[in-house]
């Protein structure tokens, strides 16, 4: 028994060894929980910061490698760098929680190696970082990869709950000329065309005007301060066409309005919950919305409508 035990552990010890030569971090392997096939489980609590390259980058090393599922909680104080638009090999699926997430932009202008692969994608009670510098110059520039652009159109299931944005190096100007400085951002966004918005009302977007989900069929937006519904939204059958619930609970709108879907053979209804807004009226034509192909069923509890 005692030579056996002898055994394991130098097998041990050689597979660590390996891993090691190899350029493989060991440390991310203490985390992950690996099946039979390969598959990856993996979950961080993150008290400090955490590099999203450095787990891509062991990824990249490991052989076989099935799917991917990662799951990061930080504590106070805890901060992740992950580059949109989070792909990594084999990744399906990627939950984060209560993090300062730093790093957005630093792949806009980098080709993509990774195919889309998401399938599950949930950000919830998290700050983005953001640099103001920086967004005016890839707005500015409009030379961003289609990779970074369109990302994550895998999608199956999609939360972004309770998320704000912290904006950096925001430069100390008087009030006239932060409007000249705003007033040239907009008009060459509008000269070289919006192929990309990054953002709207100052709120980082998850989708581009290239985007199309064909999988997603829940898209989660709850408690976001958005004060007028997207365009996107609004047309919701062409960027998800198989959408089937949208949560736009507690998120301070004030009004709502839905294009009539364009008949796609689709029959069954879309649910959307707008719970707990300001809206306090509803659109002419919202008897009709029951009716449509596909019907939009809307759930107003909780609003001041009379």
């Amino acid at each position: 028994m005692e030579n056996a035990r002898t055994a394991v552990i130098k097998l041990f010890i050689l597979a660590y060894f390996f891993e090691y030569s190899k350029g493989i971090d060991v440390s991310f392997r203490r985390y992950c929980k690996r099946s039979f096939l390969g598959d990856q489980d993996c979950y961080f609590k993150v008290r400090e910061h955490w590099d999203f390259l450095k787990f891509r980058k062991w990824l990249d090393n490991l052989d076989p490698l099935g799917d991917v599922s990662l799951r990061i909680t930080c504590t106070e104080g805890g901060s992740l760098y992950i580059p949109w638009p989070m792909r990594a090999r084999n990744l399906k699926r990627l939950e984060i929680k209560n993090c300062l997430l730093r790093g957005y932009f630093d792949e806009h202008d980098v080709k993509s190696r990774y195919p889309d692969s998401l399938e599950v994608r949930s950000i919830v009670n998290s700050v983005t970082e953001v640099s103001l510098l920086d967004w005016v110059n890839v707005v500015k520039s409009m030379q961003s990869e289609k990779s970074y652009t369109c990302g994550q159109e895998t999608l199956v299931r999609s939360i972004v709950s309770n998320n704000t944005y912290s904006f950096l190096n925001i430069p100390k100007l008087p009030g006239s000329k932060m409007l000249e400085l705003l007033s040239e951002i907009s008009d060459s966004f509008r000269e070289k065309g919006s192929h990309v918005k990054f953002m709207d009302s100052c709120k980082k977007r998850f989708w581009s005007d290239q985007d199309c989900f064909f999988k997603l069929l829940a898209l989660n937006l709850s408690s976001n301060p958005i004060w007028h519904l997207p365009e996107e939204l609004q047309r919701w059958v062409e960027k998800f066409p198989q959408l089937e619930y949208l949560d736009l609970s507690n998120c301070k709108l004030q009004s709502f309005s839905f294009a009539k879907p364009t008949p796609h053979g689709r029959e069954k209804a879309i649910y959307i919950n707008m719970q707990n807004n300001n809206i306090s009226e509803v659109p002419t034509d919202f008897p009709r919305y029951s009716t449509w192909s596909p019907p939009i069923l809307i759930d107003l509890y909780g609003n001041p409508i009379p």
